[in-house]
């Protein structure tokens, strides 16, 4: 790489931002079908972004309800197994043994 003179390298910035500044704003007509394709490309992506963040905030809840009910179904379950006929639960055990 050449040696470059700081002296040439500001010239050069300056005329660019001559160049730059100097230049009109662009007075075109977009027309009504640019902002309702934004206007719809915007709603999408913020709809988007809100299922993806009460996701994340809702996964505590959801496992908070699914330790409560799994205590449950623990607390429930010497109901559930004294009614299975004796018949039955001895076959249980019989095949647990196996």
């Amino acid at each position: 790489m050449p040696d470059r003179d700081l002296s040439t390298v500001g010239k050069v910035l300056l005329a660019l931002s001559l160049v730059l500044l100097g230049a009109d704003s662009a007075l075109a007509y977009v027309g009504p079908g640019a902002d309702v394709a934004f206007l719809s490309y915007a709603l999408t992506l913020l709809a988007w972004a809100g299922a993806a963040l009460s996701a994340i905030f809702m996964w505590p809840l959801y496992a908070l309800l699914r330790k409560i009910r799994s205590r449950r179904s623990q607390a429930k379950s010497p109901a559930v197994a004294s009614t299975i006929p004796a018949s039955e639960a001895s076959c249980a055990e019989n095949n647990a043994h196996r």
